[in-house]
């Protein structure tokens, strides 16, 4: 059939080039097509439930509604974990999927699983809101705005949520936009409490008035000739002034009484809880954070337009900048994996040049590398996938193996012609001799990737698209090889007198020496095959003892130039005081060069955590994400080890480094921790006591930069213990009491008005002098249902408690999960500490388990060592079924453990670790190890057949295969290089499987070439005939 597809393309040469032609330019045109990512389109499953209960306290909200929710949602099929958070007013839970499990289905049925418990839960929660949001991503895009013409600075948040968000929310792909900085105007109404007391009003009473006069009705409709014209009676509040003229009170004889009788009507910029600040300038910033398994690079595009038209639109208001691109660093990377691709094919090219020492060919098999790819890209499109660090990664592994089909066909040809055959008999009978050696080649490539398509875990998503690009563009070059090869030949070369005038100046080295000697060293190895066998195999189990002294992690560290700080101070810290602790870090960070920029938010609103529930809304708590400069050459890693040795802190302050090296990390659900850890039980007390031990444990050793409890140490609050008997004597309600006090503390926002245009709450508060002290708080008064006025004293006792902040829980267990930071100069840190870790003496009722990265690096491991032998195993019946022989495809599989000979000595030399890249890497090796022993098979089995002479076969066949496994693996071996010297940002994500398959590779093939016909020498002493 080759035969047949070969001759009618030497028949139409026009035709067939035009098909190619063709091929290329839509190739081409599919490039702007192709989206672009930084991982493939992953989206792991997940749910998040958020229910809010104003006034509960971490514990009653666990007990009220995180816990009955977590165990209604747990028993969703297809749930893998469920997770939860319980803090001050709000529950949090979180839920994992099973890989696979449709997201909107699965919806359908966490919403009909809440509305069964739904008259469960309190009567005043909110209804648990159930988003597709990912806690764990971070916002992917941060803008910073500055007023330009405003007559009010203090105006310009409220400027940029009235006017200009609404552009960013409407942008496709665009999950939630998240408003932090500046002033939030209100309308507040300040209370006098003893005023108010004797016109016998409650404040309750008065936020019942408000919410119920602000409001617009719908009255019918009026005949007006042949029209219907509407009704509407008019309540909205247009001014303060008509907030202030409400009548909250008839009394009979003095008239109505008002609200501004009693309080004071004002509008003003509320008390602040947080501000963000861009290079030390008080600002606006708006995080931008992208819909789950959306394209970040084209939402990027997307908000850039939509920002050029708000510059464009509101220049005279206001000037902004965006300080955060996560898509800036998905292009560079995409990028120069493309510049690696590049160099690669030129390496390969010169490689080619020096060995095949002419122009001619070289160029003819460059030119076979674009006419592969661009139909490859055209199969990327109509396929769905995308150009990522996977994708590209594939090409850029596949680019030096490009040239192999093509190679040996051009060979086959060549050496036709130079036997005297006419052109078009030497390119059929070449095509002929190689196609299925070539076939059986790119199949034990190929091959080695179908394990992982059976794979449904996060190794199975994550390099499923590289492994496509792999199989995609070998299966090209194989066509390529049987069909443009002879095209282009038959082009090229008229005659054997063409091809021979061609001489070569590029002669480097001696071919007949380096085989010559080759010869005769492999002659003295099989004289005594014993000694060199026991010393390769010496260097095998050498090889084996230095895994323990390789780091292991799920995913390479990628440094993207760019770190996150994450500052507490003790809580009860006001906002100045965080402030001026905040301006001496981005002080002491912008006065390094090294810094581009540094974005700062301190506190926040509570609300941000209905977008965000990792968001910080406590004035103690900031967060400085810091920019360094594109062109210093500098680690990330080193410069936060240097800067942290600088600071002079208290030390009862906690500063946190987090960098964004995982990519994986916010998809998994990681922690930033290098090492985590649970602390699992039922009892509180348990559980974060023995937390804060191991905190210290922890810190005493050197290795330890930082740790972060998940359970933080309880803060002191007041709590109000109730006397129920007197309660009910009085009327009073829990409830309302502790309504009572919270808008006494800190106020209750009861509607909302606009003034100016502009969206602006409503808040009901006191008087500070009031409530400013404890006892004065003590002796406010409040009025219970028959009329009289009661200090909360008398029913009331306040108590001094310490208590938690949050509540975790993992399952139907609390979790007290602790994030470990080492030293990453140290390798042996990760390791020592998890051993000290695992020999602590828990207490009864506690349990520890390694988690984060941990989990993932055990379940990603055990998958890879299946799909290591799985492949093994599909090798090894591929190579009996084309041999028919059991024993020797058998011993043909020994080429597969020289690559460990090479490549552990070279993960520890170049200081990478065994992570699934360069597992991928070692897979990827077995399909091209094996070529070098099974083409040396075939030439045994041909010569073994002419000289009837085992040792002379072995010789014979061993000089046969030197030359083309020398160039087959140099070119894939140079097409790598790129990829190993990490050229750009980015590239440190393929590096340990380009450091694999660079030095497993080069090892196994000089060791090859030797070991397998030794082998052959030892141990096939029967082979007699064609099949064996």
């Amino acid at each position: 059939m080759i035969e047949a597809i070969q001759k009618f393309i030497l028949k139409r040469k026009v035709a067939t080039s035009m098909v190619y032609g063709g091929f290329l330019i839509f190739g081409a045109l599919s490039l702007r097509d192709i989206p672009i990512g930084l991982l493939p389109n992953i989206e792991f499953p997940r749910l998040s439930i958020i229910t809010t209960y104003s006034n509960a306290s971490p514990a009653e909200m666990e007990n009220l509604i995180t816990k009955p929710i977590s165990e209604v949602v747990g028993t969703i099929q297809g749930v893998v974990k469920v997770e939860s958070e319980s803090i001050e007013g709000y529950s949090f839970v979180h839920l994992s999927f099973k890989n696979g499990t449709d997201i909107h289905f699965s919806l359908v049925e966490v919403r009909e699983k809440l509305d069964l418990i739904r008259d469960f839960l309190p009567q005043d929660a909110s209804k648990p809101l159930i988003s597709r949001f990912d806690p764990n991503k971070s916002s992917f895009m941060e803008i910073v705005f500055f007023s330009n013409g405003l007559s009010d600075e203090h105006n310009l948040r409220q400027f940029v949520e009235e006017n200009l968000k609404v552009y960013l929310d409407r942008v496709d792909g665009v999950a939630a936009v998240q408003i932090s900085g500046g002033y939030q105007k209100e309308v507040f109404i300040e209370i006098d409490p003893e005023r108010m007391n004797s016109f016998r009003i409650s404040p309750q009473d008065l936020r019942s008035l408000i919410s119920i006069n602000n409001k617009n009705y719908p009255a019918g409709q009026l005949p007006f000739g042949k029209k219907d014209l509407l009704v509407r009676a008019i309540g909205e509040y247009a001014s303060t002034e008509e907030v202030g003229g409400t009548i909250a009170f008839f009394n009979e004889g003095a008239g109505p009484v008002y609200i501004s009788d009693f309080s004071n009507v004002k509008e003003r910029f509320r008390d602040r809880r947080g501000l963000a600040r861009y290079n030390g300038k008080e600002c606006i910033v708006a995080y931008i954070y992208k819909e789950p398994g959306k394209n970040s690079v084209q939402i990027a595009e997307n908000v850039s337009n939509a920002l050029s038209f708000i510059q464009t639109q509101f220049k005279k208001e206001i000037s902004l900048e965006v300080v955060y691109d996560e898509s800036d660093f998905i292009k560079q990377s995409i990028n120069n994996l493309f510049l690696s691709l590049i160099i690669g094919a030129v390496l390969a090219f010169l490689a080619l040049l020096i060995i095949l020492k002419n122009l001619q060919s070289p160029s003819l098999l460059l030119l076979a590398i674009p006419v592969t790819l661009f139909p490859s890209f055209l199969v990327f499109k109509f396929a769905g996938i995308s150009f990522n660090m996977m994708s590209l990664g594939g090409l850029a592994l596949g680019v030096g193996m490009l040239f192999d089909s093509s190679n040996v066909v051009l060979s086959a040809i060549e050496r036709n012609l130079l036997l005297g055959s006419q052109l078009t008999k030497a390119i059929l009978d070449g095509g002929k001799e190689v196609s299925t050696s070539i076939l059986s080649a790119t199949l034990t490539t190929i091959i080695v990737f179908l394990p992982i398509t059976f794979l449904k875990s996060t190794l199975g998503i994550v390099f499923s698209e590289m492994a496509l690009a792999i199989v995609v563009t070998l299966s090209m070059s194989l066509i390529v090889s049987l069909t443009f090869i002879p095209l282009a030949a038959s082009f090229l070369y008229k005659s054997r007198k063409t091809l021979t005038s061609k001489k070569s100046k590029f002669q480097i080295y001696d071919e007949e020496k380096l085989i010559k000697g080759y010869h005769s060293f492999l002659k003295e190895m099989i004289a005594t095959p014993n000694i060199y066998l026991l010393a390769i195999v010496a260097l095998l189990v050498f090889s084996f003892t230095l895994i323990p002294f390789i780091q292991k992690e799920f995913l390479p560290k990628v440094d993207t130039g760019e770190f996150e700080m994450v500052v507490s101070l003790p809580r009860g810290t006001d906002l100045p005081a965080m402030s001026d602790f905040v301006s001496y870090l981005e002080g002491e960070l912008l006065k390094d060069k090294k810094v581009a920029r540094v974005v700062t938010n301190i506190g926040g609103e509570e609300d941000d955590l209905k977008i965000n529930p990792n968001a910080i809304v406590d004035p103690n708590k900031a967060s400085l994400r810091v920019v360094l400069q594109e062109d210093k050459d500098i680690r990330t890693s080193d410069f936060i080890s240097a800067f942290r040795k600088k600071l002079v802190i208290d030390p009862s302050y906690e500063i946190v480094f987090n960098t964004r090296d995982n990519m994986l990390g916010d998809l998994l659900g990681q922690k930033k921790g290098f090492l985590q850890f649970l602390l699992i039980g039922n009892d509180l007390e348990s559980i974060q006591e023995f937390g804060i031990k191991a905190k210290s444990r922890l810190l005493s050793k050197p290795s330890v930069l930082e740790v972060k409890l998940g359970m933080e140490t309880k803060n002191t609050e007041y709590h109000l213990k109730f006397n129920q008997v007197k309660m009910s004597r009085y009327g009073l309600t829990n409830a309302g009491v502790s309504t009572f006090v919270r808008i006494a503390l800190k106020g209750l926002t009861s509607s909302s008005m606009k003034i100016a245009g502009m969206e602006t709450n409503i808040r009901i508060g006191m008087d500070k002098k009031y409530t400013n002290t404890l006892e004065k708080l003590r002796r406010l008064k409040i009025r219970t249902p028959s009329g009289d006025n009661i200090s909360l004293e008398q029913f009331v006792e306040i108590q001094e408690e310490k208590n938690l902040s949050s509540i975790m829980r993992r399952g139907n267990f609390r979790i007290n999960p602790i994030d470990v930071s080492l030293d990453p100069s140290l390798t042996r840190a990760e390791s020592d500490i998890k051993s000290m870790i695992q020999k602590w003496e828990l207490p009864e009722g506690v349990k520890l388990q390694f988690a984060g990265e941990e989990e993932d690096i055990d379940a990603s491991f055990r998958e890879v060592i299946f799909s290591f032998l799985l492949a093994l195993l599909l090798i090894y019946m591929l190579l009996s079924a084309q041999f028919e022989s059991y024993s020797s495809s058998f011993l043909m599989l020994f080429s597969v453990p020289l690559i460990f000979i090479g490549t552990f000595p070279a993960l520890i030399l170049g200081g990478k670790s065994l992570n699934i890249s360069s597992f991928m890497g070692f897979i990827l090796l077995m399909g091209v190890v094996v070529d070098n022993a099974s083409l040396f098979f075939e030439y045994y089995r041909l010569f073994l057949e002419e000289k009837n002479d085992r040792l002379a076969a072995i010789l014979a066949s061993s000089e046969a295969v030197f030359k083309p496994v020398i160039m087959n693996n140099t070119t894939t071996i140079l097409g790598m290089l790129p990829i190993v010297f990490e050229l750009g940002k980015g590239s440190e994500f393929q590096a340990p499987l380009g450091v694999v398959v660079v030095s497993g590779l080069f090892t196994s093939t000089l060791l090859s070439l030797f070991v397998i016909p030794l082998l052959f020498y030892k141990f096939n002493k029967n082979v007699t005939s064609h099949y064996r």
